[in-house]
C-alpha cells in the first residue's frame, strides 16, 4: 500500500531509540517528512528519561543495543505505564533474522516489529494504525481515486 504524498502524521510525538546514529538520522528525517515530532535517544537510560518527560504517542526501539536492549526498555516502559494507568504503542526494529525476531516477539509485548532495513511506507501505516490515524489513511486513499 502506497501512502499518499498528502498524508501526514502531524502532531504525533515519537520517541526513537537506536544506538546506531545513521539509522536514527535516517528514520528521523523520514518521519519528520510525515509531520512527526521525533525525539531521538541512543540508550535505554536516555529513552526512559525522555519517555517520562515527553509522554510520547509512540515509541520505536531497536532491539540490539549495548548495555541494555530493547526488551529491557519495553519492560521498564510497561512498568511505568502500570503506575500511570496508560498505554503507549511500542514498535520494535531489528536486524535479527525473521525467525528469531518472530520467536522473540512472542515473548515480548511489542505492538509491532519490523526487520531492518525498515520499509518506511509500512512503518508509517503501522504508526497510523497504532495511533488511531488509520481512518485518515483510508479517507486519503479513497479520495485520491
Amino acid at each position: 500500500m502506497a501512502i499518499p504524498d498528502t498524508f501526514t502524521l502531524d502532531g504525533l510525538r515519537i520517541l526513537l531509540v537506536d544506538d546506531d546514529l545513521d539509522s536514527c538520522v535516517w528514520m528521523t528525517c523520514l518521519l519528520e517528512f510525515y509531520g512527526v515530532e521525533v525525539h531521538s535517544t541512543f540508550t535505554v537510560h536516555q529513552a526512559l528519561t525522555a519517555f517520562v518527560e515527553l509522554c510520547p504517542d509512540l515509541v520505536i526501539s531497536d532491539i540490539a543495543m549495548p548495555d541494555e536492549d530493547g526488551y529491557s526498555l519495553l519492560r521498564q516502559i510497561r512498568q511505568i505505564e502500570e503506575r500511570l494507568e496508560k498505554s503507549t504503542p511500542v514498535i520494535a526494529v531489528t536486524a535479527l533474522d525473521q525467525l528469531e525476531a518472530r520467536f522473540l516477539q512472542s515473548e515480548a509485548r511489542f505492538d509491532q516489529w519490523f526487520l531492518k532495513p525498515v520499509d518506511i511506507e509500512k512503518l508509517v501505516a503501522a504508526i497510523a494504525n497504532l495511533t488511531g490515524r488509520s481512518m485518515l489513511i483510508d479517507k486519503l486513499i479513497i479520495s485520491s481515486y
